[in-house]
């Protein structure tokens, strides 16, 4: 009875997850529309893509389209590489654009994700559910963690120096606190790739999915979409429980 209720609960907060990752990825490209581009426009495409990755992987299951579950789900993992690759697009543009290697980093993760797909597809691994037996797997898991764990350790980083400015009047604590919550936010995500590994040697070995990982990995998703939203809407609340009397964000 609890595994059902739990497993039930998993399935709940991953489509939760997946349409707040859709949502949060529109407002980001509201956003960079109206600042007419931007690097907020990588981060809210990076989103919309993870919103439709989670679609594709999860509609064969819940309609029961068996026949139609490996291209959906082979679907799902080229947005899931879209994403990956825009995060690392975001982290260079931020980041690093006056750095040559910031450059390489985007196209070497892009290439890791592409070999690991079309050796997975090569092996007949469409789903990409098998990482005790599939090389390509271990490729595109490399190619789509690294993006998260770099800007991860970008944000943080800048979050370190910049809040030191802060008492000194030269940085706004907003600007300095949206550095926290996008490493946070990229932290979180980091750990959901460390998630699906053991999710995904369960299903190989018995078919059948843990409801316990589910739920881990939808409360991480749920987590830090919210952090990524409280980074860039900043709403009121927000605002005064940092203490700042900083203007509120353009609304919609």
């Amino acid at each position: 009875m609890v595994e059902e209720l739990v497993q039930e609960a998993g399935i709940l907060i991953v489509f939760l997850a997946g349409i707040s990752y859709v949502a949060v990825g529109i407002y980001l490209l509201q956003t960079a529309a109206r600042e007419n581009g931007g690097p907020s426009y990588f981060l809210g495409w990076a989103l919309l893509c993870n919103g439709f990755s989670f679609g594709f992987a999860e509609i064969g299951f819940v309609a029961g389209y068996e026949e139609f579950l490996a291209p959906l789900t082979f679907a799902g993992r080229i947005c899931a590489a879209a994403c990956c690759v825009s995060i690392a697009l975001f982290t260079w543009k931020v980041f690093r654009r006056d750095s040559g290697w910031g450059g390489f980093a985007v196209g070497f993760s892009f290439a890791l994700i592409a070999i690991g797909l079309v050796i997975s597809a090569v092996e007949g691994d469409w789903e990409g559910y098998a990482p005790l037996s599939s090389r390509g797997f271990w490729f595109e898991w490399v190619g789509s963690a690294a993006p998260f764990v770099w800007l991860a350790f970008e944000s943080i980083r800048q979050y370190l120096i910049s809040r030191r400015r802060i008492p000194l009047g030269l940085i706004d604590p907003i600007i300095a606190n949206r550095y926290f919550l996008i490493g946070f936010y990229s932290s979180l995500a980091s750990i959901t790739y460390f998630i699906y590994i053991p999710m995904y040697i369960v299903y190989e070995l018995h078919g059948v999915w843990s409801g316990w990982l589910d739920l881990s990995l939808g409360v991480v998703e749920v987590i830090s979409v919210i952090a990524l939203w409280l980074a860039f809407a900043t709403p009121r609340f927000y605002r005064k429980w940092l203490g700042t009397s900083a203007p509120e964000a353009p609304k919609n």
